[in-house]
């Protein structure tokens, strides 16, 4: 039986490496590979990361390097809440284009675990005296245009300000009296709303 080689000793990892390791960090979540949650935890992992080894571990389960395929646009999906309440959470396929219409309406849309089809992702929203939420995790980069009359937008700042080339998720929005939020987690549910829920 013959002893394991000995790893090599750690290197301290420069900025430099730390900016290519998040770009194959997100050429793998265009790829579908990693979730947005995912590739928000390894972001901030290979923003923290010391040594080249913590870096390599980043990337033990995705292939080697290489540049991404064409994106190709698709027909843009339509989904409604008439009065009704719509909700997509845990893994799910985000299209490059998709358009939300809330009418008296109640949409939530958790994208920590979708898989993006794409570096970006245009969302138009039309909410008319209806909440519309998204929970959009930290890393990914969020634009929210338009807005409509007596219309309100909460959106909450992430704690870590993402990179300029990050995967953008864009929300065009328009309708009157509607309420939109952006969050990168889900609300904290209280003592009474855990004990109905059972959770």
């Amino acid at each position: 039986m013959t002893d394991a080689e000995p790893q090599p000793p750690a290197i301290l990892a420069s900025d430099a490496e730390r900016e290519r390791a998040i770009e194959r960090l997100q050429g793998a979540v265009v790829e579908g590979r990693l979730t947005l949650e995912e590739f928000s935890e390894r972001v901030e992992s290979a923003q923290q990361a010391r040594t080249d080894h913590e870096l390599a571990a980043l990337h033990v389960d995705l292939p080697a390097d290489r540049s991404a395929g064409a994106e190709v646009a698709a027909p843009a999906s339509r989904y409604t809440a008439l009065c009704s309440h719509l909700v997509r959470t845990g893994p799910w396929e985000l299209q490059s284009r998709a358009a939300y219409r809330s009418i008296c309406g109640t949409i939530d849309l958790d994208l920590s675990q979708a898989r993006l089809p794409g570096r970006e992702v245009d969302l138009d929203v039309y909410n008319f005296a209806g909440t519309v939420t998204l929970i959009i995790p930290e890393g990914v980069r969020v634009s929210v245009e338009g807005g409509g009359p007596f219309a309100s937008q909460k959106i909450e700042a992430p704690a870590a300000p993402p990179t300029a080339d990050a995967p953008l998720v864009r929300i065009r929005l328009r309708g009157p009296f509607g309420t939109l939020h952006v969050r990168s987690r889900p609300p904290r549910r209280s003592a009474i709303q855990r004990l109905l829920g059972g959770g």
